[in-house]
């Protein structure tokens, strides 16, 4: 955000600002990033972005972590068609600002979802087929669909909706600086590069959150995170490795594991070197490495191996991983025709064991016969890289944490803004567009397993492991975290 000032970006906090130190009952959640921008229609990460929307804003509609949904800003909803969806909205809800939720907030932050650049992040539109919103009383919402559209609510639950006055009236640079939503907590102050604070809402439907003031610290070095953490200025170190799990363990601090849902891989970009648009290849490098090798050291066994694209519990129980076999890839190999060529494969600090993991994965490749070079992105860049589909050959990557099929496959689809890897096969992207459309169970379950076994046998992943979710968290902090690696810091709550 250019040209504002750290002046500019905060409200008043208080005397503690002025030492930098926070008041002995708030919450820190330490990160190793900033965030980009608080615009609720701009969302580009669960963590720290997406972590911080959901704590200043409601959409009509939560996903609970087991992928369930409930209601939020919606106290109901229902369908007078295939195509139509009517949201009943919950009585006296104000934003921060004290404006009132009605049915006309919901339209305009939905209409603005749908226009440059918010649509370029916000995919309600795309991925719903939605072709108009509109108010149907004062605490009523119309959505109407080009097709019956079985991912509705997913959708919706990462549709936020801004007070109307405030979008209306203020820059986008400045929404994205100075939010104001109806959300658990309220905008108190950013300072880039080193914090955002929250406020409890004293006026939130929901309650008021348990932990009245929350900090998003941003500490880029994990062992300093560790080190605050094992000392008591930290609360809440989310995203941690099996490797330094152990050092979230002290007097006053505890290592949290629970089972991880974001499927780790290397994307096979297929805009790249030619050799990686051909099946066989992409099956081979998938047979080259050792997968279950690697989730034994890298992982100290944490990890499970990748045996779907879906997760479980809705993944085909007949797919299986590829099994680590070095002879079956040269053959594959030698049967495509691509043999000893070079290849990069590219990662940034995102996830901690990423360039062990690469360098791992360089030296099975090797063993087939492959020239790979393990390239380090500075994390801006392979963010632009990324969302470009310009990788020129593997990129180290975690995704979809999440349980919904639909959503899960649909980021394999030819036009989907985040199939990073460029994968392209019409038969996959009519089966699941198919499905989106198809409201009878079964059949919808039976188009959906095709092309799970489809984009399966097509591989344009090299498919690694689930990634464990642990989190480093104070002993005087009660929080379970979530497997999808948002932070719900209002859901928490300190000891005694």
């Amino acid at each position: 955000m250019p040209n504002l000032t750290r002046r500019s970006l905060g409200l008043a906090v208080g005397a503690w600002t002025a030492v930098g130190q926070p008041p002995p009952q708030a919450v820190v959640i330490a990160t190793d990033e900033d965030v980009s921008t608080l615009d609720p229609h701009l969302i580009r990460n669960n963590h720290p972005v997406g972590s911080l929307i959901w704590s200043l804003f409601d959409s009509l509609v939560r996903r609970r972590p087991d992928g369930t949904h409930e209601p939020r800003l919606a106290i109901a909803w229902d369908q007078p068609s295939p195509t139509t969806w009517q949201f009943h909205l919950r009585p006296g809800v104000l934003f921060h600002n004290g404006e009132a939720l009605d049915a006309a907030s919901v339209v305009q932050s939905f209409e603005r979802m749908n226009r440059a650049p918010f649509n370029g992040e916000s995919q309600l539109w795309q991925q719903t087929g939605l072709v108009s919103v509109a108010a149907a009383g004062p605490l009523t919402v119309a959505l109407t669909t080009a097709a019956p559209c079985m991912t509705m609510l997913y959708w919706l639950e990462e549709a936020f909706v801004g007070a109307p006055r405030h979008l209306a009236q203020t820059p986008p640079e400045r929404v994205g600086a100075q939010p104001v939503g109806s959300g658990p907590y309220r905008f108190v102050e950013w300072q880039q590069g080193e914090r955002v604070v929250l406020a409890a809402n004293d006026t939130y439907w929901g309650g008021v959150p348990p932990v009245r003031r929350a900090v998003f610290r941003t500490v880029p070095e994990q062992s300093s995170r560790l080190a605050e953490l094992r000392a008591g200025s930290v609360d809440l170190v989310p995203n941690l490795n099996p490797d330094s799990a152990s050092g979230a363990v002290s007097a006053l601090s505890r290592a949290v594991q629970v089972p991880g849902l974001r499927k780790m891989h290397l994307g096979f970009s297929q805009n790249g070197i030619a050799p990686l648009r051909d099946r066989r290849v992409r099956q081979a490098l998938n047979h080259a490495v050792d997968v279950a090798t690697m989730i034994e050291t890298l992982q100290r066994g944490m990890g499970t191996q990748l045996a779907s694209v879906l997760n479980p519990p809705n993944n085909d129980p007949g797919l299986t991983p590829y099994a680590y076999d070095a002879a079956r890839a040269r053959d594959l190999l030698r049967s495509s025709g691509h043999q000893g060529f070079a290849v990069e494969i590219a990662f940034d600090a995102k996830y901690p064991d990423s360039q062990e993991s690469c360098e791992t994965v360089a030296a099975y490749l090797a063993d087939a016969g492959l020239q790979a070079q393990v390239v380090a992105y500075e994390s801006g860049h392979f963010a632009e890289t990324l969302r470009a589909r310009a990788f020129p050959g593997l990129y180290f990557y975690g995704f979809a944490a999440l349980i919904e099929p639909l959503v899960e496959l649909v980021i394999f689809t030819s036009d989907a803004v985040d199939n990073a890897s460029g994968y392209d096969n019409p038969e996959f992207d009519r089966l699941v567009k198919t499905a989106s459309a198809t409201s009878a169970e079964a059949p919808r379950r039976a188009l959906l397993r095709q092309a799970e076994r489809l984009v399966w046998a097509d591989a344009p992943w090299l498919f690694l492991w689930h990634l464990p979710e642990i989190s480093g968290i104070a002993r005087r902090l009660i929080y379970q975290p979530r497997p999808d690696d948002y932070v719900e810091i209002y859901r928490a709550r300190l000891a005694g």
